[in-house]
């Protein structure tokens, strides 16, 4: 005990010093196994989905819902997948079939979603029509939020740049 009292004595800074590090060692080391062991949450989505059991949607009446798309005559496919709190709703057209009328069965699709469904999901769209000898054809994509009251669109009209105007605006 006479040693470790003179070593102390005689390398007092040090002791100090070493004695700091050993405990901040500890002190991360325990926060490290806390956070990536004792921590670690299983569900991929954390917290996000609370009271997804209430709205829950089965699975026939998604098999239902694609089934009302497919009935109206335009739509050639029809594909309906929950992942999380999104509803993924995918259609395909049949040519010719103008932009208006696709974005009209998207919204009519909404009606076939109880409100406390839409108010508790989000919904993207994806509505295609294959380009043909009659018909240009279309790719366009729609959400609506949960806490929204309608359906955006995205806006992927091509820009057309007029030849006259070639950007130079010197005052010419």
């Amino acid at each position: 005990m006479k040693k470790l009292k003179r070593i102390y004595t005689e390398h007092r800074v040090f002791a100090i010093l070493m004695s700091l590090v050993i405990v901040c060692f500890v002190l991360i080391g325990t926060v490290l196994v806390q956070c990536f062991y004792v921590g670690g949450n299983k569900d991929k989505y954390g917290g996000r989905l609370a009271g997804i059991d209430k709205v829950k949607l089965s699975k026939p009446f998604i098999k239902d819902v694609e089934s009302k798309l497919l009935s109206e005559e335009i739509v050639r496919k029809a594909e309906v997948f929950v992942t999380g709190k999104i509803v993924y709703i995918n259609m395909n057209f049949e040519a010719p079939t103008t932009l208006v009328e696709a974005e009209s069965i998207a919204q009519k699709s909404l009606d076939y979603f109880k409100d406390e469904e839409k108010a508790f999901y989000d919904f993207l769209f994806t509505l295609r029509e294959p380009s043909t000898d009659v018909a240009e054809g279309f790719l366009i994509s729609g959400a609506k939020n949960s806490n929204g009251s309608g359906l955006v669109w995205n806006n992927n009209t091509p820009i057309n740049e007029s030849t006259e105007d070639n950007g130079n605006n010197n005052g010419e």
